[in-house]
């Protein structure tokens, strides 16, 4: 038996040490005593939650259903309970136990760091690249704002891609075991946008690998690399069939599933359209984040349409990124040009930060910045390395870039948006800059790792030719610096506002207004114009003038970063020079692209995570969760029975605060029921229904008062209950007559159904005046009510129609109709009767079972796997 070599774990063990190191000093804050991040969307989701964490206190279990957002919708799309598993241990322990948002970073660290051994990168040389996958500037930006699943999901990435890269070096056994540990720990992290990025870089890998295969004539071993691969592949996903399959099932009920077109002629041309309702969600909603054009160059020059916005407050005090400083043009211009003191000057000019994002996206956080030392790595890795890796990732690099674009690449993702499977199902096209995130960093590293094989004479012309690529890519930036016009603004609009300020003022300005409003959308510039114009009285001087240099600020960005950009890739250019040019010692390259790396990356993460994103978790529960005014007093009804509408926030369908407190008829959730989306968007935005309102038990409407310092519940007396008999029954056909047909409807006495569910009603009569159904028992997953009529009657009840609730008279199962678009009708015979909805979801249950017993054969594989690697390495 041969003794283990322990020497062979050194480099491994200073890969982790630095890994830590760099995590704890990146995220120093979070170390201190009692504190707690503030990420706005954790806050949010501890809202939508918090009805079915009190449920779990309560019952012993998370409910599948809740009714604290959009009158109900299922639960697993929030938290749910899957079996216990031993996979939650190991992703603690590949995140090293570590609080967040260390476990984030250093787990980006070790699975990159996985993927380079998998493909038999040096150690040491692994670092660096594993470093500059971690640190890019997307995942602090994920980590403030909350998106703790999306980037998990992205951190295990690489090292399900490293496993697969492992069957395809004929490693068959290990390349099998970790893919499917590793596509099991991606897929637990339930980011199912993510895992689509991965599926597409996986088969675009594929497929030049099978190409490769083909010309090589092993096509056995594509055969079994491929269907292993698979076989590993499915094991993931029957693990998780608990997280993916009643998700998959809900899909095509939700807003995802499709949206309701009233107008033909108001929708986009692009989306298709079946039965008045989009195949999918509608391209204008998905494409909303779409970089533009110049926006993806924010990978090696973050601040080309300058940067976003990163707001952060501790105490008082505020962390600001982007930020105009009193040397700003535009500070320099209040001074100057208006005789503003400068301390005002300068407090005018730091106030500007959300102005500064001139790109295609509604607003953002941050760029996707990967590094200009990865970047100018990645330019010479495509001259200095040979074919095996450097055209898959090229292609899929491309690919994601492309879809970044959205809507500004019409042509190309328009036909992906109707053709590409599921695609239509997904938002936020600048996600797909986690693609290049990715792969980056692969050309890295495979870039130094050739370098260190020693044949750099052979080398010294792909890197001139990379250093003349470099060179190009600098001299198109100078290029785009001075002819960028550093604006977002539709000029026909600013043109019609200055004529119609420019006339004397009478009584036809508002419908002037309004009619340049409907003819030209505004552009964050032309708010930006107008807010000034308005503020300054009419001073079209001032708003010029300050328009002007926000400009000259924005180009100033953009030139910082060329500067920046240019140095760390004339270091990055000068270390590998050294190594192809003088054959210095590698140490070169060992320390210094790690320094470099670091060096380039840390400062601008520092804007997104700094001890200003920390709280006591005292003043942060007190901050986010403390009832309003308005809550207090509705909280004193002590009757649970009815629902809150909160308008004192904004989009009530944007806020889900108020669901920590109430059932509320709003929320936030990006794949609520789409039938509720569509009354959401029809009935309840804008011009409100009241009517709609009143089906909905809507018992109290919070909004601000009048100073606007507070909140004031305002009692609904028109508010319908849980449940009634109706007079009138009028049958529709289709979704758009549904909708239309609530306009003005009297919903205390007259139902909408549509003719589909005339069968479902059968004969019914008018109520007798005596007729009478209450609520005797409510819980998450189940409803009671009790009857009693002289004739059979139509009730209708203010609960979301869902194809899994279950309804039962007398406990015999009935069939439930859908009335007024969104609730439940059931007609209920003559006499007194118990009715009953239970929630029921089948899905869930047969993937329950299969989740249990698939993760405990994976375990089993693991350890066997476990054992057999030992056996193998003493025997060696």
């Amino acid at each position: 038996m041969k003794q283990f070599n322990f020497k062979q774990l050194l480099p491994h063990g200073i890969a982790i040490a630095i890994f830590l190191l760099v995590t704890v000093i990146f995220c120093k804050p979070a170390l201190e005593k009692d504190v707690v991040m503030q990420q706005s969307d954790v806050t949010a989701v501890e809202s939508m939650k918090h009805q079915s964490d009190v449920y779990k206190e309560k019952t012993g279990n998370y409910p599948l259903w809740i009714t604290s957002m959009f009158c109900g919708m299922p639960a697993y799309n929030i938290i749910f309970e899957g079996p216990t598993s031993p996979f939650a241990y190991i992703n603690n322990a590949f995140q090293c136990w570590l609080p967040k948002p260390l476990n984030f970073f250093f787990l980006c660290c070790i699975c990159f760091y996985i993927f380079c051994l998998c493909i038999k990168v040096r150690p040491y040389v692994g670092i660096f690249a594993s470093l500059a996958f971690a640190y890019a500037t997307y995942n602090p930006i994920l980590v403030v704002a909350g998106h703790d699943t999306k980037l998990l999901a992205l951190a295990y990435a690489p090292a399900l891609l490293g496993s697969i890269l492992l069957l395809f070096d004929k490693k068959y056994i290990a390349g099998f075991v970790l893919t499917a540990l590793f596509a099991n720990l991606h897929l637990m992290q339930n980011h199912q946008q993510i895992s689509y990025y991965l599926i597409i870089v996986i088969i675009i890998m594929s497929l030049f690998f099978l190409y490769q295969w083909i010309v090589q004539k092993e096509l056995a071993h594509a055969a079994k690399a491929i269907g292993l691969a698979i076989g590993a592949a499915l094991i993931a996903v029957c693990i998780n069939a608990i997280i993916l399959l009643p998700v998959l099932d809900y899909a095509k009920y939700s807003k995802r599933g499709g949206q309701l077109v009233m107008d033909d002629k108001k929708i986009d041309a692009n989306n298709k359209i079946e039965k008045n309702k989009t195949t999918g969600l509608s391209i204008d909603y998905a494409f909303q984040w779409s970089n533009d054009k110049v926006e993806s160059l924010s990978i090696l020059f973050p601040g080309i349409a300058g940067y976003g916005r990163q707001v952060a407050e501790r105490d008082g005090e505020y962390s600001i990124f982007p930020e105009l400083t009193e040397k700003s043009a535009v500070a320099n211009f209040l001074t100057e040009k208006q005789n503003f003191p400068e301390e005002k000057a300068a407090e005018f000019a730091k106030g500007m930060y959300a102005d500064i994002y001139w790109g295609g996206k509604p607003f953002t956080t941050g760029p996707a910045y990967i590094g200009a030392v990865i970047c100018a790595l990645f330019v010479l890795g495509m001259f200095m390395l040979d074919s095996k890796h450097k055209w898959w990732i090229l292609t899929a690099s491309t690919f994601g870039i492309l879809l970044a674009c959205g809507k500004n690449l019409p042509g190309i993702n328009n036909f992906l948006f109707d053709y590409l499977p599921i695609y239509n199902k997904f938002r936020t096209p600048e996600m797909a800059l986690v693609i290049p995130q990715l792969l980056f960093p692969i050309i890295a590293v495979l870039t130094i790792d050739k370098l260190l094989d020693g044949n750099t004479a052979l080398l010294k012309n792909s890197f001139n030719k990379g250093a003349i690529a470099l060179a190009v890519v600098f001299a198109m930036a100078l290029v785009l610096y001075f002819t960028l016009d550093y604006t977002k603004e539709n000029k026909d609009r600013t043109k019609a506002i200055n004529q119609l300020f420019a006339a004397p003022a009478d009584s036809s300005m508002g419908a002037k207004y309004q009619a340049i409003n409907e003819k030209y959308q505004p552009e964050r510039d032309n708010q930006f114009y107008e807010k000034i114009f308005q503020q300054s009285n009419g001073n079209a001087d001032i708003a010029k003038g300050l328009l002007t240099a926000l400009k000259k600020d924005r180009q100033s960005f953009f030139a910082a970063d060329i500067t920046k950009a240019f140095i760390f890739t004339l270091l990055t250019l000068a270390l590998v020079g050294i190594v192809v040019y003088k054959n210095a010692n590698t140490l070169f390259l060992l320390i210094g692209f790690p320094v470099l790396v670091l060096a380039d990356l840390l400062p601008i993460g520092l804007h997104y995570i700094n001890d200003k994103n920390f709280d006591t978790k005292e003043k942060y529960q007190s901050n986010q969760f403390s009832p309003s005014a308005a809550d207090v007093e509705i909280l004193k009804d002590k009757d649970p029975n009815y629902r809150v509408f909160d308008m004192s926030g904004g989009d009530p369908f944007q806020d889900s605060k108020p669901s920590y407190f109430h059932k509320s008829i709003g929320g936030y959730h990006p794949a609520k029921i789409g039938i509720f989306d569509d009354l959401a968007t029809y009935q309840l935005s804008g011009s409100i229904n009241p009517g709609v309102l009143n089906m909905l038990n809507a018992k109290y409407v919070i909004q601000k008062t009048q100073d606007g310092k507070s909140t004031v519940a305002i009692p609904n007396s028109g508010a319908l209950g849980n449940c009634w008999f109706v007079k009138n029954v009028k049958y529709v056909d289709g979704p758009v007559n549904e909708m239309k047909a609530l306009n003005n409807l009297n919903t205390k006495d007259t139902a909408i159904i549509d003719q589909s569910f005339k069968s479902t009603i059968g004969n019914i009569t008018t109520p007798d005046s005596a007729a009478t159904i209450k609520q005797t028992a409510f819980d998450n997953m189940t409803i009671k009510y009790e009857s009693n009529s002289t004739t059979t009657s139509l009730a209708v009840f203010s609960e979301i129609f869902y194809k899994d609730w279950i309804a039962t008279i007398d406990g015999k199962q009935v069939a439930t109709a859908k009335a007024n678009y969104v609730l439940r009708a059931l007609a209920i015979p003559a006499g007194k009767h118990t009715i009953e909805f239970k929630y029921v979801n089948k899905v869930y249950d047969i993937s329950y079972t299969v989740s249990l017993i698939s993760m405990w054969l994976l375990m089993a594989l693991l350890i066997w796997f476990g054992y057999y690697s030992a056996k193998t390495v003493t025997k060696n």
